[in-house]
């Protein structure tokens, strides 16, 4: 009876402490982006103008730019976890601002972009702009990727990094490759 009691008491507990570490306070936007890069691209007839041509050449390949280096960083960080095979719970600041840096770039860069386009998309840039700089400036309540709380510290799993790793990254790297493809219909629109 003692015995039932205690193994049932393990299992709840055990339980409890895999939902516990199922809820980490990431808040992945990578779909949003991915998303609101979709709808850049489709309605680019709507808010070109021979007038903000140049410029939003320049703000898309700056975009561009900036969400690689963030893709390739992340790429590289999550990548060294695994062939080093670094165990959870050990801090990296250093590289947790590093990711942060990068993506306060990448925000700056979607401002720019949001401003030249038109109110539907400006409204949808505003609120995954406002959404990535909340997170940014959660002093560590919330990350916007598994990546990020392994680098705070926390305890995530290596299988919830690979698979971090590989949704995020096939979803930035659709992005980019829409930005680029937006890029090419502004330039062609300009000729």
């Amino acid at each position: 009876m003692i015995f039932r009691r205690i193994l049932t008491l393990a299992t709840v507990l055990l339980f409890a402490a895999n939902s516990f570490a199922q809820t980490l306070p990431v808040v992945d936007v990578s779909m949003s982006l991915l998303n609101w890069t979709k709808h850049l691209d489709a309605d680019v007839d709507k808010y070109f103008t021979k007038e903000k041509g140049a410029e939003l050449s320049r703000s898309f390949e700056a975009l561009k730019r900036d969400l690689t280096t963030y893709m390739k960083t992340r790429k590289n960080l999550s990548d060294n976890i695994f062939r080093n095979n670094i165990a959870p719970g050990k801090k990296d600041p250093e590289n947790l601002e590093v990711l942060k840096t990068q993506m306060g770039e990448v925000i700056r860069q979607m401002r720019n972009v949001t401003d030249l386009t038109n109110n539907e998309l400006r409204a949808e840039g505003d609120r995954l702009n406002d959404k990535i700089f909340n997170v940014l400036n959660s002093e560590g309540t919330q990350f916007l990727s598994n990546l990020e709380a392994f680098l705070a510290g926390l305890d995530v799993s290596k299988r919830d990094l690979a698979l971090d790793a590989s949704v995020a990254y096939d979803r930035l790297q659709q992005s980019i490759s829409l930005l680029a493809s937006t890029g090419d219909k502004i330039s062609r629109k300009m000729k």
